[in-house]
């Protein structure tokens, strides 16, 4: 894994289990985020579901900002 690699990891995460790897475009990236952000908008139901979708929000924001500052 290269220094400059981001890994989505939250406090459940267990390296010894497999990870699936994605090749997905910025515009890919940039719907799931907005589909995640909804819904966690809308998780009053469960707070650590709407944690862990906050967190990953977060985590895929943070790939978006990576992206524009490297290619823009």
């Amino acid at each position: 894994m290269m220094n400059d690699d981001l890994i989505f990891q939250n406090e459940e995460f267990d390296e010894n289990i497999p990870y699936i790897s994605l090749d997905l475009g910025i515009e890919d990236i940039s719907l799931i985020t907005e589909s995640v952000r909804d819904a966690a908008k809308n998780c009053h139901h469960d707070s650590d579901k709407k944690e862990s979708l906050e967190t990953l929000d977060g985590f895929l924001t943070r790939i978006m900002l990576e992206y524009r500052f490297r290619v823009e």
